[in-house]
């Protein structure tokens, strides 16, 4: 029995190589970005964010860091590499606490993501646990055009603030990028200090490319050809038939 030979793709009648959409799908499934998380405290090494951590895999998790006042048990994040189109950046923070009264700010990048044109930009938040001394998350999700590292004075997406468990969003917004960009999503973490906190908090962002709208020229000329077509079919089906006999 002959083996089957598979070609990965055809010949089109000019001697061009067709090559299948399953396999142009497989050759632009692979992600190249950057992830990082940073760390924030007012009073605490000048109130400038300290980088705890970076991957270039699409997943990284800091874990057990004391940091000014309070005690970072975990935070983890994947990006596009891992999780695939839509997907952007998915962030957990667990288990933040102190027993002094602070605000915590953690940041979570991926940079290096690619596209060109317009897309829509979907952020949903949740608090998972809330106990102790931590009364309260804000959470925010930001854009940067310019592919910048903790860019929150870049576009804001969308933004919640929660004091109890649950969920918010998804939340929509629509941006343009023309090449690498990134996207940050920050946790401000409110510990009213006294007694420790526990939190389990998460922010899921992703992106879809909007629908090519038309130009108003394109539209006209469109509407023209069209319009033509149709006017040469009605005077062809009306020309007389020509019957031709022969005797």
């Amino acid at each position: 029995m002959t083996p089957r030979r598979f070609r990965f793709f055809s010949w089109g009648r000019r001697g061009v190589p067709i090559v299948p959409l399953a396999t142009l799908l497989l050759a632009s499934s692979a992600y190249a970005d950057t992830i990082s998380v940073g760390f924030q405290e007012a009073g605490f090494n000048g109130g400038a964010i300290t980088t705890e951590g970076t991957s270039t895999t699409g997943n990284l998790s800091v874990s057990n860091v004391a940091y000014g006042t309070f005690t970072i048990n975990d935070v983890s994040s994947q990006s596009r590499a891992v999780l695939g189109s839509p997907g952007l950046l998915n962030s957990q923070a667990l288990d933040i606490s102190t027993s002094t009264p602070g605000i915590l700010t953690i940041y979570v990048t991926a940079q290096g993501l690619s596209f060109t044109g317009a897309q829509n930009f979907i952020s949903s938040f949740a608090v998972n646990s809330l106990s102790g001394s931590v009364v309260g998350i804000n959470e925010t999700t930001y854009f940067s055009p310019t592919n910048d590292l903790f860019a929150t004075n870049q576009t804001s997406l969308s933004n919640a603030v929660l004091n109890a468990i649950g969920t918010s969003g998804p939340f929509t917004t629509s941006g343009s990028t023309s090449g690498l960009y990134s996207v940050t999503e920050r946790y401000m973490i409110i510990d009213v200090g006294g007694t420790t906190g526990n939190d389990n908090v998460t922010i899921n962002l992703s992106a879809t490319p909007l629908a090519a709208v038309p130009e108003p020229g394109s539209l006209l000329l469109l509407g023209t050809g069209l319009a033509l077509a149709g006017l040469m079919y009605r005077r062809r089906n009306k020309r007389p038939s020509m019957l031709i006999s022969i005797a």
